[in-house]
């Protein structure tokens, strides 16, 4: 999932920047901002903060998830700390006073500084909608002609994927990435992980008709009229093998500028990449 920089929000001397969504192929335009004022609850910014994760990025600062929108933000080092010390103080006044105390800047400054997160993460939104390729007819027939030569187990299985990618596509403008990823029978991880190792890909968990599925979903998707990304990857695969409680993982590649997703099941990894960091997300389950 490649995420490129959107825009920026000021916060102390440095910047938010915005990225892409994992949803789309093309950057979200636009955000509408929802005041934040003295009155904000603690229980309103605790709700705020436990609906992100962070995950250090290479380059200095993290990368931040806001799992409900599945939106991505780049924090720098002074964002990072102002998001960490709202979810140890859950009061924007609190955090204003301790940014106020360690940087000896104005109150007024300080509270401006944490007010300005606090509006960008109540408003983070994820577009539902994708750029779908428009393939000529050549393409179409090309594309036919192709699965008419598979064998008629691998023909099935194809119909399976792409009945599957339709109900996917629906779910995607529809639901959050919690949601999402529970409807597909591959929930978020929570937690930290181990980075993939070097039985990626290993099949050998999987019984014929797994197989064909996760082959067929790499032919459908390299195929598709939306473009396939690694979250729609994921989750279609891992709807094929959910009988081995497969999960969902989120990362990150090179500097932090590319964020991956990729499942595991069994200790196994399928659709990995290397990755430079991992996003620990919250257990919602064991937190209601």
């Amino acid at each position: 999932m490649n995420n490129n920089g959107l825009g920026q929000i000021r916060v102390l001397p440095r910047v938010i920047r915005k990225r892409r969504s994992i949803f789309v192929s093309r950057a979200s335009r636009g955000t509408h901002v929802m005041s934040v004022t003295r009155s904000s609850r603690r229980g309103s910014i605790s709700t705020l903060v436990n609906d992100v994760v962070c995950a250090p990025a290479p380059s200095g600062g993290s990368v931040l998830l806001h799992v409900p929108s599945g939106t991505y933000l780049k924090l720098d080092p002074t964002a990072d700390r102002i998001v960490n010390l709202l979810g140890e103080h859950g009061d924007v006044q609190e955090v204003a006073l301790t940014l106020a105390t360690r940087f000896s800047i104005s109150v007024e400054q300080a509270e401006a500084d944490v007010t300005a997160v606090v509006e960008t993460l109540r408003n983070l939104r994820a577009s539902r909608s994708s750029d779908a390729r428009r393939p000529p007819i050549r393409g179409v027939l090309n594309a036919f002609r192709e699965w008419r030569a598979l064998p008629l187990l691998l023909q099935a299985a194809v119909i399976k994927v792409v009945i599957t990618v339709v109900v996917l596509e629906t779910a995607l403008r529809l639901l959050d990435l919690r949601r999402l990823a529970a409807l597909m029978r591959v929930p978020l991880a929570p937690g930290a992980s181990d980075l993939p190792n070097d039985r990626d890909d290993d099949t050998s968990i999987m019984s014929p008709s797994e197989r064909r599925s996760y082959w067929a979903t790499g032919w459908v998707l390299d195929r598709w009229i939306f473009p396939g990304t690694c979250l729609r990857r994921a989750l279609i695969a891992g709807y094929f093998l959910r009988h081995h409680q497969p999960v969902l993982r989120l990362g990150l590649i090179g500097d932090g500028s590319t964020t991956h997703a990729w499942i595991e099941a069994k200790g196994i990894a399928f659709n990995s990449a290397p990755v430079t960091g991992m996003f620990a997300v919250p257990n919602f389950d064991a937190a209601t």
